[in-house]
């Protein structure tokens, strides 16, 4: 559904569903070990499906993308940390990246390359525009390339502007240099 949202052709979308209705059970910044192991099972099953979108390897990282929103969100951001290189782009609507403020220490330019379009909001009861924040510095810090968007007063769901900026995004990638 959300996918379909972009209104965009030509593009082969993979949205692994979660078994049980939700890909783990607590909060993103509960500690790690709060989510396991039904966070790395997830990780799994999406490199699955990055695995097979590549068609036997037909088609590179530059050209897969993640999306998601609020836990599928969090998930991208963490299949790009536990898989960096795998794809060349993740659209983060409303996510944080997993684990307690400073719990967890990664090499650095992990993600060097990897494009990033961030959404949070200053309103969402779910994650915290500090959250956001922080999730844009450290990847960021990881080399990442983040453009980072914040909404005003938007509750935790996706607006149709942040799908028409996700949208404006996702056709930049496409676009010869």
């Amino acid at each position: 559904m959300l996918a379909s949202s972009f209104q965009l052709q030509g593009i082969r979308w993979l949205a692994p569903a979660a078994d049980t209705g939700s890909w783990y059970p607590g909060r993103f910044f509960d500690p790690l070990s709060a989510n396991e192991p039904y966070l790395t099972q997830a990780i799994e099953q999406c490199d699955r499906a990055v695995e097979e979108a590549t068609e036997d390897g037909r088609l590179g990282p530059q050209q897969i993308f993640l999306v998601g929103f609020s836990q599928g969100a969090c998930l991208a951001l963490e299949y790009a940390l536990r898989r960096p290189g795998r794809c060349g782009a993740i659209v983060v609507l409303t996510g944080g990246i997993f684990g307690a403020p400073g719990e967890r220490a990664f090499p650095p330019k992990l993600l060097a390359g990897l494009r990033v379009f961030l959404t949070g909001s200053d309103a969402d009861d779910w994650i915290s525009l500090e959250s956001t924040e922080r999730t844009a510095r450290l990847l960021t810090e990881l080399g990442a390339d983040v453009k980072l968007r914040i909404y005003q007063s938007r509750p935790h769901i996706v607006s149709p502007e942040e799908l028409a900026e996700a949208r404006e995004f996702i056709i930049r990638l496409f676009e010869p240099n």
